[in-house]
């Protein structure tokens, strides 16, 4: 298996899909922070000529590490895709993310326009305070209250729920780590569908994928991203260059349709595309056709 030795003990795992000397590669950056690549997120480039890396970012999926939080900030999440890109010699990069995968497509993209052809993002998260309370205090509780309930019993009603489910996912005892990363874990799972039912929950709940998914959220999200106040909205100038697509959910509650559209409202080169009855997932069924349509766009032209 490929690795990339990024440092502070980290092991970046990656795979190639096609052959990425042959076009301008799509970079898949998944969510979570934690949430690692799926065999459902793979199913969103089925099929397609243009090559795809994925990459599992530090502490995640088939990743490996010494200590999973240990040099584990954004800021080196950044300068990893720099450094799998030096590490595959490619020249540019189609950055293709969505949630915190938008999030750390954008921040590559501030930092290294001359590396990002081009960007398809969807669910919209710039990591501000305003959207870390709507999720997890003031906001989505007033759509879901009875499984706001549930999430907040975890933690005894506290008023910064996210330090204390990052204080019981970090120190608490294994069953009490995977109580709590269960509940995360359903709490986002519930936000993320437009129709969900107990089977997927429980799939979300299951130890090995929540507990990473929980402890790297809590931690990147009880620092507000490591990242300044509005940093991407206040420092996008050098993305107007930059052609974005973006895909969102109108339904959307964990990243709600505003801040899709206040980010669209600041690209000179940005089309954003609403889908009227979808929530966050890239699977949801209006999101994923959009994606797949504008997936095929980016298809090379001899090969269509």
């Amino acid at each position: 298996m490929p690795y990339l030795d990024v440092g502070y003990g980290h092991q970046l795992y990656y795979e190639l899909a096609g052959d990425i000397t042959a076009e301008v590669p799509i970079l898949f950056v998944h969510g979570g922070p934690g949430a690692g690549v799926s065999d459902t997120d793979k199913a969103l480039f089925a099929g397609l000529q243009r090559p795809v890396v994925y990459f599992d970012q530090r502490g995640c999926g088939q990743s490996r590490f010494e200590q999973r939080l240990n040099g584990n900030t954004t800021e080196q999440l950044v300068e990893d895709i720099e450094k799998l890109r030096k590490a595959l010699s490619l020249p540019k990069l189609i950055l293709v993310g969505g949630s915190w995968g938008s999030t750390l497509s954008l921040l590559y993209a501030l930092r290294y326009p001359q590396y990002t052809d081009s960007m398809l993002l969807w669910g919209i998260f710039l990591c501000r305070q305003q959207e870390l309370d709507w999720f997890y205090q003031h906001g989505a509780s007033q759509l879901y209250p009875e499984e706001y309930q549930k999430f907040m019993r975890q933690v005894d009603d506290a008023a910064d729920p996210v330090a204390a489910y990052f204080d019981l996912l970090a120190t608490g005892s294994d069953e009490q780590q995977q109580a709590a990363a269960a509940s995360w874990a359903r709490w986002e799972a519930v936000n993320s569908f437009f129709d969900t039912d107990e089977a997927i929950l429980k799939r979300f709940e299951q130890a090995n994928s929540a507990l990473p998914m929980a402890l790297l959220e809590s931690y990147y999200f009880k620092h507000q991203g490591f990242l300044p106040v509005d940093y991407i909205l206040r420092h996008c100038q050098p993305l107007k260059t930059i052609s974005v697509d973006i895909v969102q959910g109108r339904l959307d509650t964990i990243c709600p349709c505003g801040t899709a559209w206040q980010l669209a409202k600041h690209l000179a080169n940005c089309r954003l595309y609403i889908s009227p009855r979808a929530s966050h997932a890239a699977s949801e069924p209006e999101n994923f056709a959009a994606l797949r349509t504008l997936l095929h766009k980016l298809e090379p032209a001899a090969r269509v």
